[in-house]
């Protein structure tokens, strides 16, 4: 339901119910008035009466009196005139039809004992009366009483009227009300707020070119048209300020895009080197031997040689792996016994191990098979050995030990003389191609 159908409806009960309470106090007073009217006008005719046939009675003119007392039929408003004597007696009625209906009122015996008129209302066949009864002096020795009856009736059909006539009076004004209303709040109320809501929906879809007519009423509703076509201008504002912005960060996103793609070719250019480094100079130690020694023992010479093929071997896998980051790839799992991992990572300073420079402290008491990827393994092994190698400047002890673990593992643990990490490396030790140091 809509709020002017609601307004309308809550409008219009409200004042048919204020109507409706001024309505019944009304007719109540009407009521009262008619009543109070009638009695007024019953107890007139009954003095009058009593006056006329007390007149009658004491100047024997008795037939004077039956004369007035058979007149009254004629009266239309008046249901019966009776007249008793001392004894109660009924001497004379005015309508004889009504001789069975108005017997001996019960009141009428305290009226001839006191003297005092009484005011009762009757109810014959379902019907009210209003019935006056007034002492009668017919001499000086003789009394009597004097009833008067009138229906009740003329004030309830006064009132039926009265009350048709109020209703179709009350129907009029709600319909004219119930008009008036709507007509007043469809131009007032229910026009502009649906504006006001076509509007809001309109911006709430992203129109923020849509505004709300002005009604130049300049009530509360229409100032609010106006608060919410400044709304809507200062978002539409903000949509092509929020637009330039996002454009701007766009750019500068492909910006720094760019720039990380060109920081990413650099490290990918300095991890290749620093890959490629360790087994370069392996084979450059091993060539140069066999070239300053060429008079070296046949086996020193096949040792150089194998150690000068395994490591070009190892720049092929290298590459390899290097080509497998874009793509993805599986680890070959295969039980591999670690000491022979470990003696295949130390090969590549058995050179300088040699010469003095570096003491390398490992017992080969890791007899021990793991489930890893040789080749994996063994190139994550020279770069930790060669790490800890470059960190020490060339000269120091370089330590390898392995111990049992909990829940079936093995604990490989290297040490060396060196300075360490720093802390703020720390948190990229395992990125790709991070290095702190100078290609080559």
């Amino acid at each position: 339901m809509s709020i002017n159908t609601k307004l309308v409806l809550l409008l219009t009960l409200a004042v048919g119910a204020v109507m409706l309470v001024g309505s019944i106090l009304s007719l109540r007073e009407r009521e009262a008035a008619l009543e109070t009217a009638l009695r007024d006008e019953l107890r007139a005719h009954a003095v009058t009466l009593q006056i006329a046939l007390e007149e009658n009675y004491q100047n024997g003119r008795v037939v004077e009196a039956q004369r007035l007392i058979d007149r009254l039929r004629e009266n239309s408003h008046v249901y019966g005139v009776l007249i008793f004597d001392e004894n109660a007696n009924l001497l004379a009625l005015s309508q004889p039809l009504t001789a069975a209906d108005l017997r001996q009122p019960p009141e009428l015996a305290t009226v001839l004992q006191t003297g005092a008129a009484v005011e009762v209302v009757r109810t014959i066949k379902n019907r009210k009366f209003l019935t006056v009864i007034l002492p009668v002096r017919f001499d000086a020795q003789k009394s009597g009483a004097l009833e008067i009856v009138k229906p009740l009736a003329l004030i309830e059909d006064d009132i039926a009227g009265a009350r048709l006539n109020q209703l179709a009076t009350t129907l009029l004004l709600l319909a004219t009300i119930f008009l008036v209303v709507y007509v007043v709040l469809r131009r007032s109320l229910l026009r502009p707020v649906r504006d006001l809501l076509e509007a809001a929906q309109a911006l709430g879809r992203g129109r923020f070119d849509y505004r709300v007519k002005d009604s130049g009423t300049g009530d509360e509703l229409a100032r609010l048209a106006t608060e919410f076509n400044r709304m809507a201008d200062n978002l539409a504002e903000q949509r092509r300020a929020a637009d330039a912005e996002a454009e701007n960060r766009l750019n500068l996103e492909k910006q720094l895009r760019h720039g990380e793609r060109l920081a990413t070719v650099g490290r990918l250019a300095a991890g290749i080197a620093h890959e490629l480094g360790a087994p370069l100079n392996v084979i450059d130690a091993r060539a140069e031997q066999i070239l300053n020694k060429p008079d070296s023992p046949p086996e020193k010479l096949e040792r150089n040689l194998q150690i000068i093929r395994s490591q070009a071997a190892r720049i092929t896998r290298i590459i390899r792996q290097l080509l497998n980051m874009a793509r993805p790839f599986n680890l070959d799992f295969a039980p591999v016994p670690l000491e022979d991992l470990i003696k295949s990572a130390l090969e590549s300073f058995e050179n300088q191990s040699e010469k003095g420079q570096i003491e390398i402290d490992f017992s080969p008491t890791c007899d021990f098979t793991i489930s890893a990827d040789r080749d994996f393994m063994t190139q994550v092994l020279t770069n930790i050995f060669q790490n800890a190698v470059q960190e020490m400047n060339g000269a120091g002890v370089l330590r390898v030990a392995c111990e049992t673990a909990e829940n079936d593992f093995v604990a490989l643990k290297i040490s060396d003389t060196g300075g360490g990490i720093a802390p703020e490396n720390l948190d990229k030790i395992f990125d790709p191609f991070f290095t702190t140091k100078d290609i080559g």
